[in-house]
């Protein structure tokens, strides 16, 4: 309903202004109409309890504490619901409960006078007045501030009052409280923008520290998480490979979320858990946001899976990236056109991947299943020039989900012509990383993720740092923020040429050798005391040598190995390690004995020294393997290998010296003989 007011007077009066007051008009006639019913009550009541009925002292006594009591109970719930409301407000309404229940008890127990009667509608009219005048002032004929902020905060207020809030927890860092709106009302109302900053306001909180999550059971309620501090502002260091010689099926650790909790990326489907598989996966984010770097540690997981095979597809920026990480990929490309003929390559490679997968009766990839072939992950950086042949992108995206591959998409924009609608609704995966603004991660990222809180517009202020929507993942996460760990491209490179070299499978070109391995495995047998020092060489065939092409007879059958009795080996020639599973991460001691930091630190010191008088003049952290099998691999992982060997790189007088290929050199003192302090030093 509307109420119009004229207010005629000078030249507005002449052009026939109006001002238009919008709401019910019923809060302005009940406060008058209510003083009248109560001096009537008042009346009713002097001459049937009060003043004019003569009662005795207990009954005047318990009449009055009756009102008494029911005076304060209606002051009391006035300033109570009014605690929503601004002072003026608040005020006027006290001002005029108290005086509707101060006149009813004074005009019960008294006479009425001519002064008294006037006195009370007076204050009562004032009153409603004030009441009057106060929603009058605001413009909307309501009760709601003049400025937005005001009113959004009027709102959150309301909240408290009118819905139910349980109680705040604290759980990993964020406050949570689950809030329950009235009947009717839709909790997705308070999840926009507006609302979030004001609540970032009063508690003086990051505004994307607010989240809104809905519940998916009813619009009805929902829940409000606050984080009061930005825990990603500083990114966590990289711990490493995650499960190096384990499989693809397992999940890539590339980011942790603000809780500390591992984003986990799982490529393959599983039935047993009605997970999907990923099939397309979209990597958007700005220049400089961080999307090379996230590619690069997602490439060198997959790497280190032994069912996985690697495809890296960079057109622009593929030979900026390490030699020795280009190497150890399966395919690697930094050509466009070449690109642009394996992706068409792949279509046909599907249906015969298909094929495979279903003759033996799987409709999808299974992870262990010795007749699928490898899982392929196939990343595109830059992925707009390799789009534009929509055809081809549409017929991958929709078939690579069930035949074991994962197609990564990195993209810096998400606009139509860059990211076809068609490519867009087949992707089962989103990576969002900082962009322009809200509209552009709009494109990729669920409407729920957006009305959540979710707001990467930071561009490439905060590398790293990211959205992500993935299968496996609990999608009330989809909005919690994360960020990529802090990684250096040297040591992730130096840590998966060092695992590839431990299975054979060294890339070629590295350099990498293991002949101190012999060194380190002489320290072992020292430590564990049950090793000979026998040097023998193995008895050859002499005339086998004069043989070119003895080793290319496919007829040739290598002389059979007794396990319980291997060759002796020489401490001095190179080592080719086997082309072997890898030890499983949760390997146990030997012995079952757990070793203290400074005894492996021994063990590791003495496989040096030991090195050094053997001829060795570098080592690197493969040539320690034979320790791990000793310690067990808890005691001694990759990260706190490399940590040790660096601690040997400092001091006055260091016992190494690492190059930029990630070789840690052995350092003579320079004052004494070649060998003598490294032997003091044992």
């Amino acid at each position: 309903m509307a109420r119009r007011s004229r207010y005629a007077g000078g030249l507005d009066a002449a052009r026939g202004a109006s001002y238009e007051v919008k709401g019910n008009p019923l809060p302005y006639v009940i406060p008058p109409v209510a003083a009248v019913v109560n001096l009537i009550l008042a009346g009713v009541l002097s001459r049937l309890w009060g003043a004019y009925a003569d009662p005795t002292v207990w009954q005047a006594a318990w009449r009055a504490g009756l009102i008494l009591a029911c005076s304060v109970a209606i002051v009391w719930c006035t300033w109570q619901v009014g605690r929503a409301r601004q002072l003026p407000l608040r005020a006027a309404s006290l001002l005029m409960s108290m005086a509707a229940c101060g006149g009813l008890f004074v005009l019960t127990f008294t006479r009425w006078t001519f002064d008294a009667v006037m006195t009370y509608l007076l204050i009562m009219i004032t009153a409603s007045i004030m009441l009057a005048v106060t929603k009058l002032l605001h413009g909307k004929g309501d009760d709601a501030r003049s400025s937005p902020f005001g009113e959004l905060g009027e709102r959150v207020k309301e909240l408290q009052d009118i819905g139910k809030t349980g109680r705040p927890k604290v759980v990993d860092g964020r406050v949570v409280t689950h809030t329950e709106m009235v009947h009717g009302a839709d909790f997705g109302s308070l999840a926009t923008k507006e609302v979030r900053t004001a609540i970032a306001s009063a508690n003086d909180v990051p505004v994307g520290g607010v989240r809104m999550i809905r519940d998916r059971n009813t619009p009805r309620t929902g829940r409000v998480e606050i984080s009061p501090v930005d825990m990603l502002e500083h990114p966590p260091a990289w711990p490493g490979l995650s499960a190096p010689g384990g499989s693809i099926a397992e999940p890539l650790r590339i980011a942790v979320y603000q809780t500390g909790s591992v984003v986990p990326l799982i490529l393959p489907g599983d039935p047993s858990v009605d997970r999907n598989a990923m099939g397309v996966l979209i990597l958007l984010g700005a220049s400089g946001s961080g999307k090379t770097a996230l590619q690069l540690e997602l490439a060198a997981e997959a790497r280190s899976r032994v069912d996985a095979e690697v495809v890296y597809i960079d057109g622009r920026k593929g030979l900026q990236l390490p030699k020795a990480f280009r190497d150890a990929m399966h395919v690697m490309i930094h050509d466009q056109a070449e690109g642009e003929r394996y992706l068409d390559g792949l279509i046909p490679d599907v249906a015969k991947r298909a094929a495979q997968i279903g003759g033996h009766g799987h409709d999808q990839w299974t992870a262990g299943c010795t007749k699928c072939p490898k899982y392929k992950v196939v990343i595109v950086d830059e992925a707009s020039k390799f789009i534009e042949s929509e055809d081809t992108m549409v017929e991958l995206a929709e078939s690579v989900r069930s035949a074991g591959i994962g197609l990564l998409l990195g993209q810096q924009r998400a606009t139509g012509d860059r990211l076809p609608t068609s490519v867009r609704s087949t992707v089962g995966g989103v990576i969002c990383m900082g962009v322009k603004d809200i509209g552009e991660a709009a494109r990729v990222l669920s409407e729920e993720t957006i009305e959540a809180g979710a707001d990467p517009s930071w561009k490439n202020r905060k590398p790293g740092a990211l959205y992500a929507e993935l299968p496996g993942t609990d999608p009330d996460d989809w909005s919690l923020p994360g960020r990529t760990y802090k990684i250096d491209r040297d040591e992730v490179v130096a840590e998966l040429v060092a695992y590839l070299a431990s299975i054979g499978e060294a890339p070629a070109g590295t350099g990498i050798a293991v002949t101190a391995a012999a060194a380190v495995k002489e320290s072992v047998a020292s430590v564990k005391e049950s090793v000979a020092s026998a040097t023998a060489e193995p008895v050859r065939d002499r005339d086998d040598d004069d043989d070119p092409d003895r080793d290319n007879d496919p007829d040739l059958v290598p002389p059979p190995v007794d396990p319980d009795c291997p060759p002796d080996e020489d401490p001095h020639a190179p080592i080719t390690v086997p082309n072997r599973t890898r030890v499983p991460l949760d390997l146990e001691p030997e012995n079952g004995r757990q070793y203290t930091p400074a005894e492996i630190r021994a063990m590791i010191r003495k496989a040096i020294v030991t090195a050094y008088g053997n001829g060795r003049r570098d080592v690197r952290p493969v040539n320690f393997s034979p320790i791990v099998g000793l310690v067990g691999d808890k005691g001694l992982k990759p990260p706190t290998l490399t940590k040790i060997l660096g601690e040997f790189c400092q001091g006055p007088a260091p016992l190494l010296r690492k190059n930029d290929h990630g070789i840690y050199e052995i350092l003579p003192p320079d004052d004494d003989e070649p060998g003598a302090a490294l032997a003091r030093a044992a």
